[in-house]
């Protein structure tokens, strides 16, 4: 009878912790594992039309991006006899069959990329010269999120100084392209010189914060801060427009001007830019507030 009695408090200690306490360790949530290709929240659709960009790559593909929302890495596979180039110091990790490089690409190719693009003067590339499959891991030069351009979509696309990670193969180039006028040179935040892609080929840009995106229609403006410009397609047109009175320029931090796009074409923008991300951490930009209308923003 005391063995019977023992059993049935058992039981019922069993059933008491299977029914209250099991659920909560069923319901807390599972660490995404960091050998999965990153996969991010569901596309959010604002209001002001702009969608919350999602980074979903594609089964089988040749890139995988990994980690968090606040730095992220980028996993290549570059198959044999193929190679990748990115700007120096982003590489994290590779297969020891891959054999590094550095280039200018060219006098013409290298003076457009360190004197008009902002971007490094040399090349880093990866080359697989042996007859196995090899990875390389990248990572952005500044805490940021990875976003992956098909060239074949979006041939000519303008991009932000700075934002330039990386690219598949060879069949890509960077050009500069001038700007409508002096005013928008100034104060539009992308200088004299709007820098542009080309190509059929995969590259990736680093964007800060939120990254967010819109399809304009003919004609449609949408109204941005100079640094939050990421990427736009060529048909957009940049320009610039006022802020405001003396108060709002001066005392509302928004600067003399903003940045103006108008359609038809895809922009994308991001919250953080490095040009803001330098100036919140109180690091030395060159150039003032990136709103002020000087120079280039980041």
């Amino acid at each position: 009878l005391k063995s019977s009695a023992k059993h049935r408090r058992k039981d019922w200690a069993f059933r008491h912790v299977s029914t209250r306490a099991l659920p909560m360790f069923v319901q807390s949530p599972v660490q995404e594992s960091m050998a999965q290709p990153f996969t991010a929240a569901r596309d959010v659709k604002l209001q002001s039309g702009l969608k919350v960009w999602s980074n979903v790559p594609a089964p089988n593909s040749q890139y995988h991006i990994i980690g968090d929302e606040y730095s992220q890495v980028l996993e290549l596979d570059v198959h044999p006899g193929e190679s990748i180039t990115c700007e120096p110091g982003s590489m994290a990790y590779m297969s020891p069959g891959l054999f590094p490089d550095v280039d200018v690409g060219g006098c013409e190719q290298g003076c457009k990329r360190c004197c008009c693009a902002g971007e490094n003067l040399f090349r880093l590339h990866f080359l697989n010269e042996t007859e196995d499959l090899q990875q390389v891991g990248l990572t952005p030069t500044f805490p940021a999120k990875i976003v992956p351009i098909d060239l074949a979509k979006y041939d000519g696309m303008v991009f932000n100084r700075g934002a330039f990670l990386a690219a598949l193969g060879s069949d890509w180039s960077v050009d500069i392209k001038r700007v409508r006028s002096m005013g928008t040179c100034f104060c539009g935040g992308q200088g004299l010189f709007m820098n542009t892609l080309h190509g059929s080929g995969m590259v990736f840009l680093q964007a800060g914060g939120t990254v967010m995106r819109k399809e304009l229609q003919d004609g449609e403006e949408l109204v941005v801060e100079q640094g939050a410009v990421l990427a736009f397609e060529r048909s957009v047109e940049l320009d610039i427009r006022k802020t405001g009175g003396f108060l709002v320029c001066c005392c509302g931090g928004m600067g003399l001007f903003n940045a103006v796009l108008t359609g038809p074409g895809f922009v994308m923008i991001h919250s953080m830019g490095l040009q803001k991300l330098r100036s919140s951490l109180g690091a030395p930009s060159g150039g003032g507030n990136s709103g002020s209308g000087g120079g280039a923003a980041e």
